[in-house]
């Protein structure tokens, strides 16, 4: 759950707020989401708040306590997939994928060792690149 909530935290706060779109696809996808669903949305919630306090106060603390969160799957490839399909799904919610975004889900996939071609991530951004 931490490592999950950590994610959905450093995708949100990479353009340097939470919307609430973000919020709400966050606590949807964990209602939703069986293994998680276990812990209690109240647990969900509060950590996600304390995460984004921690980037409020320290940008930089912030990132590094998300990031040893999600790092603690790595070698986990269904925990992982869950992950980087949620932390997606977040980044979506407010209209698609910025650079900042994008940028945090790539390092998300650098720090659990997974191919982000699984997640269409180095395509979509490829056609951003094109566009700009």
């Amino acid at each position: 759950m931490d490592a999950i909530v950590a994610a959905c935290a450093l995708v949100a706060q990479a353009d340097g707020w939470v919307t609430p779109q973000e919020r709400k696809r966050m606590t949807d996808r964990m209602r939703e989401t069986p293994s998680i669903r276990s812990f209690g949305l109240h647990e969900v919630l509060v950590g996600f708040e304390a995460l984004n306090l921690r980037f409020d106060r320290d940008l930089e603390d912030g990132q590094a306590a998300a990031e040893a969160a999600i790092a603690q799957l790595r070698g986990q490839p269904g925990p992982s997939r869950l992950l980087i399909e949620t932390a997606c799904s977040v980044a979506e919610a407010d209209g698609g994928f910025d650079a900042e975004e994008r940028a945090a889900l790539l390092r998300m996939c650098e720090l659990l060792d997974v191919d982000p071609a699984r997640f269409d991530l180095l395509v979509e951004r490829a056609a951003l690149d094109v566009r700009r």
